[in-house]
């Protein structure tokens, strides 16, 4: 899934999720979320914490992240 797709769909959610309480649920910051989003770092607990609140599975959100099992 593209970086503005994921960021339409917490978008679109933002009166019940958004990046900053995703970052203070997991106790990052902000930014980390931004940068997992971004393909910037790589973050399985980020990862799994952004497809959960846009409601898809981490393997559709981040597919060339995730290896098989």
């Amino acid at each position: 899934m593209a970086p503005e797709n994921i960021k339409r769909e917490l978008w679109e959610r933002r009166r019940t999720i958004s990046m900053a309480s995703i970052a203070r649920d997991l106790g990052v910051t902000r930014q980390a979320i931004e940068s997992v989003i971004m393909r910037r770092f790589k973050s399985r607990r980020i990862m799994d914490a952004v497809a959960q609140a846009i409601g898809h599975d981490v393997k559709y959100v981040f597919p060339e992240l995730i290896k098989p099992a």
